[in-house]
């Protein structure tokens, strides 16, 4: 039976405001990073581009990427048309030791969340795993985590739903779908549609409770599935990836598309449901900050809308479309020819 229609919630408004409060508290640590490792002094006669960045001061470019993102995006850098980065006049005032006007560092150097960044930044791989390292997770830390992750994304679900990207699909698999805040959006959106929410063992149990709680359970089901290591299920016209390709570096995004492709039935639909970057990889400063979650906690990072078409066109993918949905989230869909 489906819900009745006071019982699946709609959101009254988008959650910019929430997302800013909680990403954005990093901008500080990381501006404090950038002063400790001397980016300003070196961008100070000659900008460069992010390669040149990690050059200089001997970090992986994912790194560098983040850092110059956030700063780019706080108005300390500029984004100049060639790639490369240089400083802003609010860059050269306040944040060149030499300017009578400097501000000092912004953080003591063994303030717990700069010390965190650093080691997370120099080593080029996350502090404290999360989504990558699931399967070594307890279950209480599991629950945890999920639970974290469906509150931040079951409001922007409701504006995933009703893409007409999803009009003509009718067996959706949600991969790495968590606690199915997204399929059951799409559930509650398109009667036509069955989703399978295909995740580890635990995050299945989590999801069934979620799909249960709003009456959902002729329609969306829960397969467990290690994407890395075993066979997906196949018969879909539609793969979704909830905030999954940001999580990996871009040789497991292309594999992740290519699996996707394998599957789908000609005519199928792949979307991405994630904050990009501006192309220019100098904003918003929301999902600029967010990349640092994923330098904490993950391998990946937010990718620029030209990045994931670049990883579904290597796939095989046509037809190529990024569309606002909700807050800061965009849909990304291609079609397999």
């Amino acid at each position: 039976m489906s819900p009745s229609p006071n019982k699946y919630p709609v959101p009254l408004a988008e959650d910019h405001p929430l997302h800013d409060l909680i990403w954005r508290q990093n901008a500080l640590p990381m501006t404090a990073l950038a002063q400790e490792v001397g980016l300003f002094e070196r961008l100070q006669d000659q900008p460069a581009t992010i390669e040149a960045v990690a050059a200089m001061l001997d970090v992986a470019p994912r790194a560098a990427e983040i850092m110059v993102a956030v700063v780019a995006a706080l108005g300390f850098l500029e984004a100049l048309s060639d790639g490369r980065f240089g400083l802003t006049a609010v860059g050269r005032t306040y944040l060149l030791p030499s300017s009578p006007f400097a501000y000092g560092p912004f953080l003591s150097a063994d303030h717990p969340t700069l010390d965190k960044l650093r080691r997370a930044f120099l080593a080029g791989e996350p502090s404290q795993p999360l989504a990558v390292n699931m399967e070594t997770l307890s279950i209480e830390r599991v629950r945890k985590f999920i639970t974290q992750m469906h509150a931040t994304t079951f409001a922007a679900a409701s504006g995933l739903a009703g893409q007409d990207s999803l009009a003509r699909v009718q067996k959706l698999l949600d991969v790495g779908g968590g606690s199915g805040s997204l399929s059951l959006a799409i559930a509650a959106h398109y009667p036509q549609i069955q989703c399978t929410i295909m995740d580890l063992e635990p995050v299945c149990v989590i999801a069934r409770e979620y799909v249960a709680k709003y009456g959902f359970e002729d329609r969306v089901g829960a397969a467990a599935v290690d994407m890395f290591q075993e066979p997906w299920p196949a018969g879909y016209d539609g793969v979704l990836f909830g905030n999954i390709f940001h999580d990996w570096d871009v040789d497991t995004c292309h594999f992740l598309a290519q699996r996707a492709f394998e599957i789908l039935e000609p005519g199928g639909t792949i979307l991405l449901h994630e904050m990009p970057l501006n192309d220019t990889k100098d904003g918003p400063l929301t999902v600029a900050c967010f990349s640092i979650s994923m330098l904490l906690h993950e391998k990946g990072k937010q990718y620029t809308s030209h990045e994931f078409k670049a990883m579904l066109t290597h796939a095989g993918f046509t037809d190529f479309r990024s569309v606002p949905t909700f807050g800061y989230y965009h849909l990304v869909s291609a079609i397999k020819p």
